[in-house]
């Protein structure tokens, strides 16, 4: 667990700033490069959304793209790959060896930068790529596919590393389908007691029921089970009871379809143009990091990790090479002093025991 780097935020471009701070270690790096265009970066200040135009003026926009546009040279994605590495090469240097990275990034640029993470942090320290789908389905295709995901990269420093699994919210359906039987302490679902054909279980008869390939707990177990009102017996073999108040649902896979972007409905409302959900940010957090421990984005724009980072108990440190992107930063992380852990979460995944 590192405790040796300040809590806060830092104004400058990661590559320079996490140079001097090779000796103080994160144990989760979550980071939202910006994402290779191929094209020159124009903006119209006065077309920007009014409800971010009250955080810049038009000096500190064309400021603030400079540094992007530094990555749509004539020489391409090659360019765009350079500059990437070299900067995820600084930020290698500052993960503790139980710590891990989240890169996200778009669907063109995936597949090179995938290549880049494999070099820098080893091919075997590749632990998923989660999709996300970040909007409903497009209805204005005509030429290709509906571009609706992002991947996220997720890659450790060695095989010991912080994992906690989390727990989806069962799906509507299943509940309806599957908890139908009630007792006194509630709904329930049946799960098998006895042994499949596929092997064989544990052979010895209970209360006149000896099952050809076994039980699947050692008698002791079904004693303590029957006795507690876990077993129902049916008309045609026993069960075992999965009640609705202890099911946690299924563990979290690696595609997220349940997290969109951010609506103007939202109570996280949007503040900076390429701002991510909170709830996203708030699952990796949970997931791959424990209380106490550092977070690190190195291009925390308005600072969705870091909130994310404050409202579960997590130390925090964000670098921008924006001014204006730092102060939203530090407003939201202000605001977040006024709420509790989870409040965005909604029915968001468990952390297993």
């Amino acid at each position: 667990m590192s405790h040796n780097w300040p809590t806060g935020l830092t104004h400058g471009d990661c590559l320079e700033v996490l140079s001097v701070e090779q000796s103080r270690k994160a144990d989760l790096v979550y980071l939202d490069p910006p994402y290779f265009l191929n094209r020159e970066f124009h903006l119209d200040v006065r077309r920007v959304d009014t409800r971010f135009r009250g955080n810049w003026n038009e000096q500190e926009v064309l400021e603030h793209i400079a540094h992007i546009s530094k990555l749509n040279s004539t020489k391409g994605l090659d360019s765009y790959l350079s500059w990437l590495y070299e900067r995820l090469a600084a930020i290698r240097s500052v993960i503790s060896p139980t710590g891990s990275i989240f890169l996200h990034i778009g669907t063109r640029e995936a597949p090179a930068v995938s290549l880049v993470l494999d070099e820098l942090f080893g091919a075997g320290n590749w632990r998923s790529t989660i999709t996300w789908q970040r909007s409903h389905p497009h209805n204005n295709v005509t030429r290709n596919l509906g571009n609706v995901s992002d991947f996220i990269f997720y890659y450790s420093m060695s095989n010991e590393y912080v994992f906690n699994v989390l727990h989806t919210p069962h799906d509507e359906t299943y509940l309806n389908n599957s908890f139908n039987n009630s007792d006194d302490r509630g709904q329930y679902a049946l799960a098998p007691i006895i042994q499949e054909r596929s092997r064989k279980g544990n052979q010895f008869e209970y209360r006149g029921v000896t099952p050809p390939n076994g039980w699947r707990v050692k008698r002791e177990e079904l004693e303590r089970l029957d006795k507690d009102g876990y077993i129902h017996w049916g008309a045609n073999r026993p069960y075992k009871k999965i009640y609705l108040a202890d099911a946690r649902g299924a563990p979290l896979q690696n595609i997220w379809t349940d997290l969109s972007n951010i609506t103007r409905t939202e109570i996280d409302r949007r503040r900076y143009p390429t701002q991510k959900p909170l709830r996203l940010l708030e699952r990796i957090v949970q997931m791959a990091s424990n209380p106490g421990d550092l977070v690190l984005d190195p291009f925390c724009g308005s600072g969705t990790t870091l909130v994310a980072a404050k409202l579960h108990g997590r130390n925090f440190h964000g670098i921008d090479v924006s001014s204006d992107a730092l102060s939203v930063a530090a407003e939201r992380l202000a605001e977040a002093e006024m709420t509790q852990p989870g409040l965005f979460a909604g029915a968001e995944a468990q952390l297993s025991e």
